[in-house]
């Protein structure tokens, strides 16, 4: 698996240009800010747990370190001994109301997603084991470090990158060009790769 510096170091050698280390640096971190808002397999997590606290509603980083990056929360479930239990999701303004309608603390069924805060409804009476399905933010790479967006998604990192670059700092509009044909054919095969992970691979009946 390449690094931060791998990748910076091969766009450098695609364009055998060796004086725009800022430029590349901040085109690549523009390229994944632009596709980490996208879903793909590697970015959709049902790993992310948290234990709520006795009569504290909202859960930030200080419970998980995640909960700012999260981008979209499919959902979040309550575990009880051998229960599961799905949290209804209510957006911020309709939570102000459920919230202020609160009677006391108990086992919580709703929460809302608001300030980089989840908040939960009721009140927390207890500890409960919370886990949280949602597509997030990887963690922004140091040079030496790796993770999918240096692995997997590489190329098409790389090929956003050199885009911005050839638009915004070399002025080449053919180079641009070639780019902008590649990259969706580099999104499909991941989206490709994540409906593969994702799916069944067995065709439902439809009723008419």
């Amino acid at each position: 698996m390449g690094t931060l510096s791998d990748l910076k170091g091969r766009i450098a050698t695609d364009l055998t240009r060796d004086d725009l280390s800022d430029q590349i640096a901040n085109a690549v971190s523009d390229a994944i800010k632009y596709y980490e808002r996208q879903r793909f397999w590697f970015n959709t997590t049902r790993n992310l747990t948290f234990n709520t606290v006795a009569n504290q509603t909202a859960y930030t980083a200080a419970d998980l370190a995640q909960i700012p990056n999260l981008v979209r929360i499919d959902a979040i479930y309550l575990t009880q001994g051998s229960s599961i239990f799905a949290l209804d999701r209510y957006e911020a303004n309709e939570f102000e109301i459920l919230e202020n309608g609160s009677t006391g603390p108990g086992k919580p069924d709703a929460f809302t997603y608001v300030d980089q805060a989840i908040r939960l409804w009721p009140k927390p009476n207890a500890v409960y084991a919370m886990r949280i399905h949602a597509l997030y933010r990887l963690a922004t790479l140091a040079d030496g470090e790796e993770n999918a967006w240096t692995d997997t998604a590489e190329e098409l990192i790389r090929s956003h990158a050199k885009m911005l670059l050839f638009m915004d700092v070399l002025e080449d509009d053919e180079g641009a060009a070639r780019m902008q044909t590649k990259i969706p054919l580099l999104i499909d095969a991941i989206r490709a790769e994540t409906s593969m992970r994702s799916t069944t691979g067995t065709i439902q009946g439809t009723d008419f």
